[in-house]
């Protein structure tokens, strides 16, 4: 089944630029991955017991996918 898209002044005559699902899929395992961190850092005692030591970068990673499909999105605008 093809997605409608309204006709109208507004309309873009390009061609619409693909979907990335993967790059959805790892924005998604990037936001687990923090929420996962800041759960087990709830309960560890000190830094070394730690399940997830560097989830904390999963922010910085979901940042960076987040510019770059914002970026991707708005190229040729």
């Amino acid at each position: 089944m093809k997605p409608r898209v309204a006709a109208g002044p507004a309309t873009s005559t390009l061609g619409a630029k693909p979907h990335y699902a993967i790059l959805d899929g790892l924005r998604g395992v990037a936001a687990l991955l923090v929420v996962a961190f800041h759960l087990c850092e709830a309960h560890a005692t000190s830094h070394l017991d730690q399940v997830i030591n560097h989830g904390y970068l999963a922010v910085d990673f979901f940042f960076l996918l987040s510019g770059f499909v914002i970026g991707y999105a708005y190229d040729d605008r």
